[in-house]
């Protein structure tokens, strides 16, 4: 493997993310299925010209998703699910050109789901799976309405008018009644300009075996 990497899942490790992680530039980072707490640190935006996977499965990260991680443009792999995640998805998300497998369920995500994100399925990326089963989305656009009948976008357990697999009324009435402290997703976001250069150089999409991703092949070993 080459790059440096920091493969640590499966090791029951408690506390927060250090921010300083940011610093080493590193291509790999896996920590899923801990006991981590606390939010994504913004400092992970440094490693938008290094990270290639980031593993953050199954721990217990809370706080809103933040704009930095929509600039890790060279990320194939972005896996936050099964943590304890709010607010709306970043409109920076729309940069992630080179993102294959993007996974945020079973959090407490919500608004719309951006339709800017979705076409990264077609010429404007590589994105293969999309996962957002078991939050607290209320709406799609077309091009993921696109993604669901295709089996790429997966919405169940959501709160989205009209589709079915969705959370009781009474149960997203609850949620969006609690107070709300993330940002406003804004329409308007500056990519970073070798994100244009990863889309330029995407393909169709293609769906890989998840053991063909360093970070995921690591939690089976």
């Amino acid at each position: 493997m080459d790059g440096k990497a920091l493969l640590v899942s499966n090791n029951k490790l408690s506390g927060a993310l250090p921010a300083e992680l940011a610093f080493f530039k590193m291509n790999y980072l896996a920590v899923a299925n801990n006991k981590l707490s606390g939010p994504i640190p913004q400092s992970f935006g440094h490693l938008q010209d290094s990270l290639v996977e980031m593993l953050l499965l199954n721990n217990q990260l809370s706080g809103c998703l933040p704009h930095e991680v929509g600039m890790l443009h060279k990320a194939s792999v972005i896996d936050a699910g099964m943590n304890q995640l709010t607010g709306p998805i970043p409109s920076s998300f729309s940069c992630l050109s080179s993102v294959e497998q993007l996974n945020l369920a079973g959090n407490r995500l919500y608004g719309d789901v951006p339709d800017a994100v979705c076409k990264l399925a077609g010429t404007a990326g590589r994105l293969a799976n999309l996962t957002l089963s078991g939050n607290y989305f209320t709406s799609v656009g077309p091009a993921c309405a696109v993604l669901i009948k295709d089996g790429v976008l997966d919405v169940k357990n959501n709160c989205i008018p009209g589709l079915a697999n969705q959370r009781r009324p009474a149960e997203c009435a609850a949620f969006q009644s609690q107070p709300k402290t993330c940002p406003a997703a804004t329409t308007q976001v500056t990519c970073p300009a070798a994100a244009a250069t990863n889309a330029a150089a995407a393909g169709e999409r293609k769906a890989r075996d998840y053991s063909s991703y360093v970070t995921y092949a690591t939690l089976h070993q």
